[in-house]
């Protein structure tokens, strides 16, 4: 990473380039690293939320966070979005995108989508109408919901719909879909925008045994395309689609690797799973 702000310029970065500005090449994964956080501390007076964190998501992979409430999970998400501004440390997206200098939007547009737990659809809307309203469109008119998309955006539409198996439910309200079907519909949402990373905040929160097995069937087709993020509770689901897990605890890094090596780790036991 030391090289990473002169490469950061000479990839069309943000770096000298004015505060917060976007390139429209998207993300630069030249080196296979998707995702740098550099010795992220964020604090809130007194109370350090991240404490000197460092985590690197090459691109195309899947990582599971995982660690007590508390330990820093949603915090670490809030600086990847931008929520949140580390207090010490570097964040970026690729070589070029200085996430700390960018807004929510800026960051939704170069290629990061979030998902958080609860699902957050318009319930009266319906399924199809949920996903057009996700759908990039030109902000300088106004376009009603059976206005002619763009190829790419009605590609992105059938492949979504496919994706997360609501064809059938295309024409329902969102409001009378499951709870499954609501948090699949809004991962079909993040998909309409055609993100690079999508972070998932415990995707698989009260759902059926059924619905968990499919959301674990859904993250593992998404790979193929995206860099996935995923913070969950639920060390069954874990299992199913984990290649590698990072361990938080107050704020840090308490162990990395398999599920099966945090689970023996030591420290994992005393200050996380218990004995």
């Amino acid at each position: 990473m030391s090289d990473l702000l002169t490469n950061s310029a000479q990839h069309g970065g943000q770096l000298g380039e004015g505060y917060g500005r976007t390139k429209p090449q998207g993300a630069d994964f030249s080196h296979g690293i998707a995702l740098y956080l550099e010795k992220v501390s964020v604090w809130f007076d007194s109370f350090r939320a991240l404490n000197d964190l460092s985590l690197y998501i090459a691109e195309g992979e899947l990582r599971c966070i995982i660690g007590p409430n508390g330990a820093g999970k949603t915090t670490l998400m809030d600086v990847i979005t931008g929520k949140t501004r580390p207090t010490t440390g570097t964040a970026f997206f690729g070589q070029n995108y200085d996430l700390a200098k960018m807004s929510t939007e800026q960051i939704a547009e170069a290629g990061i989508g979030r998902k958080f737990q609860k699902p957050t659809v318009f319930e009266n809307f319906t399924v199809m109408e949920n996903l057009l309203l996700a759908a990039p469109r030109d902000k300088r008119v106004k376009k009603s919901f059976f206005s002619r998309l763009a190829p790419e955006a009605q590609l992105a539409l059938d492949e979504s719909l496919q994706q997360i198996r609501l064809q059938e439910f295309i024409h329902k309200p969102a409001g009378l879909l499951s709870h499954g079907q609501k948090q699949w519909l809004e991962i079909g949402m993040l998909l309409m925008q055609r993100p690079k990373l999508i972070l998932l905040d415990e995707p698989v929160a009260g759902m059926t045994d059924a619905e968990t097995e499919r959301t674990a069937e859904l993250c593992l087709e998404l790979k193929k395309n995206h860099t996935l993020v995923v913070v969950e509770h639920d060390m069954s689901f874990i299992d199913t689609i984990s290649e590698k897990v990072t361990v938080l605890a107050q704020g840090a890094i308490l162990a990395e690797g398999t599920l099966a090596e945090v689970q023996a780790n030591e420290d994992v036991i005393e200050k996380y799973l218990g004995r």
